[in-house]
């Protein structure tokens, strides 16, 4: 394809992933109000005012907009490689396609898991730390809104280490072997983590600590498998070249 023939076929692959999020935009709106409500029904120990007259109503354009982003990103994802995809060989197609619906899935687990495990245990601490009663837990539904879809975003970027892992291991820039002897001290950082975001008991330490552990785990295991195949592929090229080396001579 020319230069040009390659413009107009990113215009129209831009022209879809924007057509996807406006319709994904448009479709959240119309239920903007049930999600907002679901996301305040982790708060129960909350009153949720409004501050400001049209501060309901961002926050419904806000979740339709994230809502937006949900929808569209596997629609960007798939237009992306549709794009690349001519000059990408078999292999790298799979890998590609791989990589990135497990990048998806590991990012949807992450915000369920955020949603329907940190956060209840986060807002109660919160919520009980007045334990006086001079203060009542009245809070902004923008301020509430923005706490939980930025805690959604945390949680699901931290599931995506196995693949962030799998990238450094596939550029040759760690060791597999070097990540699993400094386990311990990775094990150590995410107990801080834990305890830093949790209330001070153990269950909601244990229950935000264990799955990091097993995602940083396995993401060593899966990291010696693309090691052994990355070594393989280099003796299997090296043997070419030689092979075609001792033929010229």
């Amino acid at each position: 394809m020319s230069l040009l023939s390659h413009l107009k076929e990113l215009r129209r692959r831009l022209i879809i992933c924007i057509a996807a999020f406006l319709a994904g935009v448009i479709l959240c709106l119309s239920q903007a109000e049930w999600f907002t409500n679901l996301m305040l029904s982790r708060g129960t120990d909350f009153t949720f005012v409004y501050i400001a007259p049209a501060e309901l109503m961002m926050t419904y354009v806000r979740v339709a907009a994230a809502g937006g982003v949900v929808i569209a990103v596997p629609i960007i994802i798939y237009q992306i490689w549709r794009f690349i995809r001519p000059g990408l060989r078999r292999r790298e197609n799979l890998a590609f396609s791989l990589i990135m619906t497990v990048g998806l899935v590991l990012f949807g687990v992450g915000a369920a898991f955020a949603f329907l495990i940190v956060l209840p245990i986060l807002l109660a601490f919160f919520a009980r730390l007045n334990t006086s009663g001079t203060v009542s837990a009245m809070v902004s539904v923008e301020s509430y809104v923005g706490y939980v879809v930025n805690t959604m975003i945390t949680f699901g970027v931290i599931f995506e280490t196995p693949m962030a892992m799998l990238a450094l291991i596939g550029t040759g820039l760690v060791k597999p072997k070097t990540l699993k002897k400094n386990f311990k001290y990775a094990v150590l950082i995410i107990l801080i983590i834990a305890a830093v975001i949790t209330p001070p008991d153990v269950v909601s330490q244990i229950l935000i600590a264990a799955p990091l552990m097993v995602l940083f785990y396995g993401s060593i295991l899966a990291g010696q498998f693309v090691f052994r195949r990355r070594l393989a592929e280099a003796e299997e090229l090296e043997k070419e070249v030689q092979t075609e080396s001792s033929q010229n001579e």
